[in-house]
């Protein structure tokens, strides 16, 4: 737990951030033609790991009550 809040509820928050920034970047590459294809799919990667991790620590929290 960091600062009272459980992790779950901190890797939800960076899921939904590196969502916004995957959308982001792709509407940049595909309406505004930026050269940001990299990034667009660096943070979709990061999306799906970070969703997992989220997935993991949330069912631990909410079926077994373990906190970390």
């Amino acid at each position: 737990m960091l600062l009272n809040i459980p992790l779950a509820i901190w890797f939800g928050i960076f899921t939904v951030i590196s969502l916004f920034m995957t959308f982001y970047f792709g509407i940049a590459f595909h309406r505004f033609k930026k050269p940001v294809f990299r990034y667009h799919k660096l943070f979709a990667f990061l999306t799906i790991g970070l969703a997992a991790i989220h997935t993991t620590l949330t069912i631990l929290l909410w079926f077994f009550g373990v906190s970390i």
